[in-house]
């Protein structure tokens, strides 16, 4: 049987004889003490229980030592202002072993039935498959469709057109020959609201 705890708003998973170090619990070594947050309790072959259910559910661990964590160290420093400052950090933690994990409400599934898992693993009727072409060099054969298929199958999707950009079209002359040339007019010096006109 296992548990997953809240202590010190850190998640632990736990079962009994394991150790854990969690955050300083005012108790003297050798103490026993009770971690009332049981978030899940599982049986270990897969029937779990959450909720209301755990409102009894208790994990009991002895305190084995006092521990201190590894130290930090953390440097301050602001340019141009002659600030430097060090600091050191060390984590105080207490050392659990796990004595016991008991839960009431915990139930195991029940076993299927072997005719609804034999029916189970059974594949189910997959549709007929289409007639495989003749060898090369032959005509193919003609696909024969049932009314019932014919119904299943979705109707077929327009064919999407090229995106390819269309050439300008050219004006063909009288003659039926080469397109004609394009004119453009041209402004003369003074008109169309240059600016060197006098007006």
């Amino acid at each position: 049987m296992y548990a997953i705890i809240e202590h010190g708003s850190h998640h632990y998973r736990i079962s009994a004889g394991d150790r854990i170090l969690v955050d300083r619990i005012k108790a003297d070594v050798g103490a026993v003490v009770t971690l009332e947050r049981v978030l899940l309790l599982g049986d270990g072959e897969g029937a779990i229980t959450v909720g209301d259910a755990l409102a009894e559910a208790r994990v009991t661990a002895t305190v084995v030592a006092h521990r201190r964590g590894r130290k930090l160290r953390v440097m301050t420093f602001k340019p141009k202002k002659r600030h430097r400052r060090a600091l050191g950090y060390r984590s105080q933690l207490t050392e659990l072993r796990v004595d016991d994990v008991a839960g009431t409400g915990v139930t195991r599934p029940k076993p299927k039935p072997a005719a609804a898992t034999a029916a189970a693993r059974k594949p189910t009727p997959a549709a007929a498959p289409a007639p495989k072409a003749a060898a090369a060099g032959s005509a193919a054969a003609p696909e024969v469709v049932s009314d019932e298929t014919a119904a299943e199958k979705p109707a077929a999707r327009p064919a999407r057109r090229a995106s390819t950009p269309r050439a300008p079209k050219a004006a063909a002359d009288e003659s039926g020959g080469a397109p004609a040339p394009r004119k453009t007019a041209r402004k003369k010096p003074g008109e169309g609201g240059d600016k060197g006109d006098g007006a």
